[in-house]
């Protein structure tokens, strides 16, 4: 009787077709690669887990360590070790990255790197015309972003001019972000030419193109902040003072469409002390005051199973100008409503989502401490001063020289009532110069008595 092969030698016999079409790989030009693999399906199967197994993680490390500028922390050791090569690396990124071939190839090795955890509905795509203009406003900004910028890394079309838009969207959008973001590696590969300034005629330019709509992020930096997987009691929107992008709306006579991406505050730590102040200090900077700490300590997110999911429209079209505050307030509710409705759905059952702004005032051990100290003693907000003017003066306190010219005043003036003794010897008269009438013992007691 035959000895049954082992597994071993099974195993070899499987993969024997998949070792013969690798090799022809390295023979061959590209049809007949292409070829080779048609033929074989066993060794494109064996390729594609090869690449998950040892590619795909350190593309997926590259991705969103890069997207968070980590590549900041190997320039200065390069420019010290090999400075003329660094250089000419960093001119020769500046020389192609506007181009188009680059752009596609970057966006196309990122997005096999990102994760496929990341969902986009729309649930209000009957809501949204087609013959209608919008502005998109993305919640919230989480570290970066997170969600969104993973959805998008995974769709190599969703910027370009050929395309229709990120998924679900059904149109071209462009990010108003800032003008240097064309220029940030990642960021520029994926957004392209669809990226600009947030100020209002930079949005409403955009409404002047045939097909393309804004769409921006209104919590900004200052909302970057507050993003921390520690905390998964209280999703913070910074946008309580935040009315131009409403106001652009309401003067424009468009609409807004919401997308709000579920867990994305989740994604990293992010230490939670001192968040009021370190908001007002990343928005006037343009920069997150954030410390990233993701998994095992690294750039790497806790969770990547977010969900973006559209809203319906709100009506900002419907306010007059000069009720733009109104509509602001109108559209808080609109997002919290249906934040409440889907915040179950998507993994955030029990969240309660809070509108902050500049006068939000911290309370942690670090701001109890530094305004014991007398750090914090000038933290007050715009409000506040507001406030502040309209209540009356204290009185101010007199020098020493300035009380001792009143009580000299006094002494001068005042003259105490006959028969009282005065109070203070800084106030009474000598007493030769008081007259005193005798009274007789007998009246003064029956005065007592009395």
């Amino acid at each position: 009787m035959a000895q049954a092969p082992s597994r071993s030698t099974e195993l070899a016999l499987q993969l024997l077709p998949a070792m013969l079409a690798m090799t022809a790989l390295s023979t061959t030009g590209k049809a007949s690669q292409a070829s080779a693999l048609r033929r074989h399906p066993a060794a494109q199967s064996l390729l594609l887990r090869l690449a998950e197994a040892f590619v795909r993680p350190g593309v997926y490390w590259l991705f969103h360590s890069w997207r968070l500028f980590s590549y900041n922390l190997l320039v200065p050791p390069l420019l010290f070790k090999w400075p003329l090569r660094t250089m000419l690396g960093l001119a020769s990124y500046a020389a192609i990255h506007r181009q188009r071939w680059w752009q596609v190839a970057v966006h196309k090795l990122f997005g096999y790197g990102a994760s496929r955890r990341h969902k986009i509905v729309n649930p209000s795509k009957h809501l949204i015309h087609d013959d209608k203009r919008y502005l998109w406003s993305l919640h919230p900004h989480s570290i970066l972003a997170d969600g969104w910028h993973s959805i998008i890394a995974r769709n190599t079309d969703s910027f370009d001019d050929a395309g229709n838009g990120p998924p679900e969207i059904g149109r071209k959008i462009a990010l108003c972000f800032a003008p240097v973001i064309q220029h940030v590696p990642v960021h520029q590969e994926m957004y392209r030419d669809k990226c600009g300034a947030a100020d209002s005629k930079s949005v409403a330019s955009w409404w002047k193109t045939p097909d393309t709509d804004p769409a921006l992020i209104p919590g900004g930096f200052a909302e970057s902040v507050f993003a921390n997987a520690g905390d998964k009691s209280t999703e913070y929107a910074y946008i309580k003072d935040r009315k131009g992008f409403v106001r652009i709306c309401v003067e424009e006579g468009k609409d807004i469409v919401p997308c709000y991406t579920f867990k994305s505050s989740w994604m990293y730590y992010n230490p939670g002390i001192l968040k009021g102040l370190r908001a007002r200090l990343s928005q006037k900077i343009s920069l997150g005051l954030v410390a990233i700490i993701g998994r095992f300590g690294t750039s790497m997110p806790l969770r990547d199973d977010t969900t973006t999911v559209v809203f319906p429209p709100f009506g900002a079209s419907a306010y007059r100008p000069e009720q733009f505050e109104d509509a602001h307030a109108a559209y808080l509710e609109h997002l919290k409503f249906h934040f409440d409705l889907h915040k179950a759905t998507y993994g955030m059952e029990g969240v309660t989502l809070v509108f902050v702004g500049k006068d939000y005032q911290d309370d942690d051990f670090a701001a109890r401490a530094l305004r014991r100290i007398g750090i914090l003693s000038g933290q007050v907000t715009k409000t506040q001063k507001a406030a502040l003017s309209d209540a009356p003066a204290p009185e101010r306190r007199r020098s020493p020289s300035a009380r001792r010219h009143s009580n000299k005043a006094y002494r001068q003036n005042a003259t105490p009532a006959i028969g009282v003794r005065a109070l203070s010897p800084s106030v009474r008269r000598p007493r030769d110069k008081v007259a005193i009438p005798a009274i007789a013992p007998e009246k003064e007691r029956d005065a007592v008595v009395a």
